[in-house]
């Protein structure tokens, strides 16, 4: 199966290397809240569940474009529902930090060493980390902040695509799209795939700097998509339209399953001596680049 996806595997091979590569990183911590952390308006995690994760840090470096200033936005959430008790606004033990920080590629990475960029706090009574939350009684909290970055490369991303107007009449041409790749997943169309994705795959190699094994990796998350003995793709309904990159950028995100992708596979995996099944949620974020009218993958 893998040689169908030679294209994407040897894109290490194109990688620019440099004396120094900055990767950049969030991890947050957060209590008696959701959340999600935008960069430059793209979504690049969330949690919709009150427990913490430790360990849980995300590169961004897919979102930075360029050296120069990035925004990063901080949407804080009330519970909702949790056994049968509701929860809708923010009180005053919602707690949330958010760190960014950055270490070199190039340089090993032993223990926990890197350099800290950004500390962010929710903010408190007290203006101090423990204090009780100051903006209570809301179900939702937004706060935005900017800082600069530095990296070696300059993509292009979204940052000429078209700006989408009309958001309502685009929702037909996004649904046809997903369509498409559903009938590509579902006839394990290899080729098709590696076709529709190796633009998005390019760019992405160039900005997390990509080793041989990092494309390796890459391809066996794909590719097992396509592998697995038990595969159903499900049909495309019950879902929001989402836009981000500042209104470049579109797709669609699951409304049973929030946060995730609406075109969902369901594999089988083993658990032990068990074979159980599982949500697969495919990723797939879409724009129309400058001077062209058909939609086209970019994250």
């Amino acid at each position: 199966m893998k040689e169908y996806l030679d294209d994407i595997k040897n894109l290490y091979k194109n990688v620019i290397h440099y004396n120094s590569e900055p990767e950049y990183y969030v991890e947050a911590y957060q209590q008696e809240c959701h959340y999600e952390i935008y960069v430059n308006d793209c979504l690049v995690y969330s949690q919709y569940e009150n427990v913490q994760q430790a360990n849980h840090a995300i590169t961004i470096n897919p979102t930075i474009l360029k050296s120069g200033p990035i925004e990063v936005k901080i949407k804080l959430m009330a519970l909702g529902t949790i056994e049968d008790k509701e929860y809708t606004t923010l009180e005053e033990n919602t707690g949330f930090e958010l760190i960014i920080f950055k270490r070199d590629k190039q340089v090993p990475w032993e223990g926990l060493e890197y350099d800290l960029v950004a500390e962010y706090i929710a903010p408190t009574t007290t203006g101090e980390k423990g204090g009780s939350f100051k903006n209570t009684g809301i179900p939702i909290y937004e706060d935005t902040f900017t800082l600069d970055v530095e990296v070696p490369y300059h993509s292009t991303g979204w940052s000429e695509s078209q700006l989408i107007v009309d958001q309502k009449g685009i929702e037909t041409e996004v649904l046809t799209y997903y369509k498409d790749i559903h009938r590509i997943i579902k006839e394990r169309n290899h080729k098709e795939w590696q076709r529709k994705f190796l633009s998005k795959e390019t760019e992405i190699a160039q900005m997390i700097y990509a080793t041989k094994d990092d494309m390796k990796k890459r391809v066996a998350s794909y590719s097992s998509s396509f592998e697995t003995a038990y595969l159903d793709v499900l049909p495309i309904e019950n879902y929001k339209v989402v836009f981000y990159g500042n209104g470049r950028i579109i797709g669609l995100e699951s409304l049973e399953h929030k946060g995730e992708s609406a075109l969902i596979s369901i594999q089988e995996i083993e658990q032990g001596e068990e074979k159980m099944k599982a949500y697969i949620f495919h990723t797939l974020y879409l724009h129309k680049p400058k001077g062209s009218n058909t939609l086209e993958v970019i994250r």
